[in-house]
């Protein structure tokens, strides 16, 4: 099999993967919201944002230069030595970070407004977190995609049913079953975690694995924080601010508007090999046309979820939810301009660069803080939501700049992404009329809907018209087999 076709196919395990554990955190949704009140749903989605950004602080990002180093060790051994180094490294650091943090609890807990259990349970849940990075660190570098994609799926699923089945039983505070059922499904795919790590694991303490982990680790600390913070703070300072139940309601938002991101990511993995090929050949062409299809079909994307966003929240969710999805719009605006700055910022990538790629996401989280912080006593919920929108389209300015004056590397025309974006606005003002005029459920406006979208969709496909109705053509003769 050529290098190309294991290519393909390493990239075709993490998509099915990822396309399984992100359509889980879609299908959760309405399974939660029926089982959870308003309120249960904000803590639970509380106590979800701080375990994303836990695990980082407790090993100060001490794990994530393994399969980097794989690529530069000397033989086997020596890679092996680099595993055993990492994991002393990041027990140690993790060991004295958790006793710092359990120093601090009732504090933490407090600020938080997270009970003293729930604030406990993020020491042994980042620690699976944890192991089952340094898991797929070490078996990403070595093309065992497939045992990588088979662990998340597992993990995600078997969490969730347990989950459920904790959350039924529970008479009471119903969010815990969420942590009984991580916790015990944890346990569980942890054994195995053990057993697939020990043979690559090699005690050593060497002083020259140590420098490289470190100068490698450190300075991804703030990048890997600012982009959760973009993605999970509005959820914090909505709970501080308003308590749980606002921050349930701007959850349940967040949480569809998801739902462009995975399509997002998905798009980029998939496409990633495409783009260094194009790269490499100075195919700059064809990296216009995907780009533009990419492009157009992200905003179809959008304005579908802002369009029918009370539809998606009155069949997903129960009725006291269904007020929220006047914040989708914005939220599908920031995902719309986190495409377009990851144009430049998989430029930064390609030259090897990624210290600009991290400046502008730590400056983007700090514009997110800040500005959240001064716009939601103003304007609430909307004001997280303008703070998200606005810390994406700084990120935008920022990478752009960088691409262009610094990295100075080949990118679309901006006028490639300025014409499909001009022809949705219109059609994207009308979306919100429908949004803030029809909050209920109307067959004469969702058929006016429709017809919008529909419209739009024609007005930004009809250039690949022709491909479009091949592209028919050949499912219908399928379909007539």
């Amino acid at each position: 099999m050529s290098d190309h076709k294991n290519l393909l196919k390493h990239s075709s395990n993490y998509l099915i993967a990822n396309v399984a554990t992100k359509a889980l955190a879609f299908i959760s949704i309405p399974v939660f919201t029926r089982l959870l009140s308003v309120e249960e749903y904000g803590v639970l989605n509380v106590y979800i944002s701080i375990i994303m950004v836990a695990p980082i602080l407790l090993t100060l990002n001490t794990e994530v230069a393994i399969s980097r180093y794989f690529y530069d060790k000397k033989d086997i051994d020596d890679f092996k030595e680099f595993v055993g180094c990492s994991i002393n490294l990041v027990f140690v650091v993790f060991l004295l970070m958790s006793t710092i943090s359990l120093t601090l609890l009732p504090i933490i807990s407090e600020k938080l407004s997270l009970s003293y259990m729930m604030a406990v349970s993020l020491i042994p849940v980042s620690l699976y977190k944890i192991t089952n990075s340094v898991f797929c660190q070490i078996y990403n570098p070595i093309m065992e995609s497939k045992k990588i994609a088979i662990v998340s799926s597992v993990q995600a699923y078997l969490a969730f049913i347990l989950s459920v089945i904790a959350m039924y039983l529970l008479p009471s505070e119903k969010y815990y079953g969420y942590i009984i059922g991580n916790i015990l499904a944890m346990f569980l795919l942890g054994i195995y975690l053990y057993l697939q790590i020990k043979p690559y694991y090699i005690m050593s303490f060497k002083k020259r694995h140590i420098s490289y982990l470190l100068n490698y680790s450190i300075p991804y600390l703030p990048y890997s924080l600012s982009g959760i913070i973009i993605l999970q703070f509005g959820k914090l300072i909505m709970s501080d601010s308003s308590g749980f139940e606002s921050a349930g309601l701007y959850s349940f938002a967040s949480n569809i508007s998801l739902l462009l991101l995975v399509f997002i990511g998905l798009v980029h993995q998939a496409w990633n090999p495409y783009y260094f090929r194009y790269m490499n050949n100075n195919d700059y062409s064809s990296i216009d046309e995907d780009y533009d299809l990419i492009w157009r079909f992200t905003l179809i994307l959008a304005l579908g979820l802002s369009l029918f966003s009370y539809e998606i929240g009155f069949v997903i969710g129960k009725p006291e939810y269904i007020a929220s999805t006047k914040l989708i719009p914005f939220m599908a605006v920031g995902y719309v301009l986190y495409q377009w700055a990851s144009v430049y910022m998989r430029n930064a990538g390609y030259k090897k660069q990624t210290i600009w790629l991290g400046m502008a996401v730590v400056i983007s989280g700090i514009v997110n803080v800040v500005a959240s912080i001064y716009l939601v006593p103003w304007y609430h919920d909307y004001g997280a939501a303008m703070a998200f929108v606005l810390s994406y389209f700084i990120m935008l300015l920022l990478t752009y700049t960088i691409n262009k004056f610094i990295l100075n590397i080949y990118a679309p025309s901006v006028m490639k992404f300025c014409i499909p974006l001009g022809i949705c606005i219109p059609f994207f003002v009308i979306s919100i009329f429908f949004i803030y005029s029809y909050l209920v459920f109307n067959l004469f406006v969702l058929f006016l809907k429709f017809l919008v979208f529909g419209c739009m969709t024609m007005c930004v496909c009809y250039k690949y018209r022709i491909k479009i109705f091949k592209f028919g053509d050949i499912i219908l003769a399928f379909l007539k087999r």
